[in-house]
């Protein structure tokens, strides 16, 4: 049971989970027909399925850098064995096929490009190239909002696509944050993550000024009318508070120790984006209601 768990750890189920609330989300917002509430089920069970495939073949692409950080150690024992590498195309293929028969073409295919920007674009391109990693492939991540909207509505609005530029903005704080406390293993790896390769002032004032850049645009519904429900008008803003507090600490910390305070900002960017897209959810249930 317990090689079976750390199996199953591989394919990094939280962010598996992350993305498929991103792509509830969406769909709730996207659904005008409630007969066609039913395909969030084929939508999700994709969306998990092509997560886990590429979070495997993440591992994979990066078995010869896990043994060097700590934090990643764990997975070096995936080596090359026949039954992983056969997993990775074979949940892919599933998740693919389940989306194409039970919701459409523009679905499969935002689908389909977030597992190869994240396997390809940021794991095999970017990761190891460039500073600039997470910033560009940080839209792995997005695929997902695109992919919720699609599966009962248009294959894109404005609406998909903002929730798509927010996870896209969020993604750097994210990574940022934990690489803070993490640099000394990116260091040791050899991956440019920025936090490993800029001086700390340098790192702490990018983070601080991609959550402004992220705050300020999750305000524009306030600003805009873009249909959103009132809770999000009214609650997104201490939300945005709480997560600037925390990216602040890093720079005017008085003493404290950075790899607590980046810990801390690291769980309050999740905090953040599952609030964003709770409220969001809420929001549009309450509409329906």
């Amino acid at each position: 049971m317990k090689n079976l768990g750390r199996a199953f750890s591989l394919t990094k189920p939280g962010i598996a989970v992350l993305l498929d609330l991103v792509a509830a989300t969406t769909f709730i917002l996207g659904l005008r027909d409630y007969s066609l509430a039913w395909k969030i089920v084929p939508l999700l069970f994709s969306g998990t399925l092509a997560s886990f495939s590429s979070s495997l073949a993440n591992n994979y692409i990066d078995r010869d850098v896990d043994p060097r950080m700590g934090r990643t150690r764990w997975r070096s024992s995936v080596g090359n064995r026949i039954g992983y590498l056969i997993s990775i195309p074979s949940l892919l293929a599933v998740s693919l096929a389940v989306s194409l028969v039970f919701l459409n073409a523009a679905t499969t295919l935002w689908i389909l490009s977030g597992f190869v920007s994240y396997s390809f674009l940021y794991t095999l391109v970017l990761k190891r190239r460039t500073s600039w990693n997470i910033v560009i492939g940080g839209i792995a991540g997005s695929f997902p909002a695109l992919a919720g909207w699609s599966a009962v509505n248009t294959p894109y609005s404005a609406v998909s696509i903002f929730v798509a530029i927010i996870v896209f903005l969020w993604t750097p704080t994210h990574f940022w944050t934990l690489a803070m406390k993490y640099k000394d293993d990116y260091s040791m790896a050899n991956i440019p993550m920025l936090p490993a390769v800029a001086d700390e002032k340098f790192a702490i004032n990018a983070i601080i000024v991609n959550t402004t850049i992220l705050i300020a645009f999750s305000l524009l519904p306030v600003a805009v009318n873009m249909g959103f429900p009132i809770l999000y008008d009214i609650l997104i803003i201490p939300v945005s508070a709480y997560l600037m507090s925390r990216v602040l600490l890093l720079k005017f910390r008085r003493g404290m120790q950075l790899p607590s305070l980046s810990l801390r900002a690291f769980l309050a960017s999740n905090y953040y984006l599952s609030a964003f897209l709770i409220l969001l959810i809420v929001g549009a249930l309450i509409r329906f209601l």
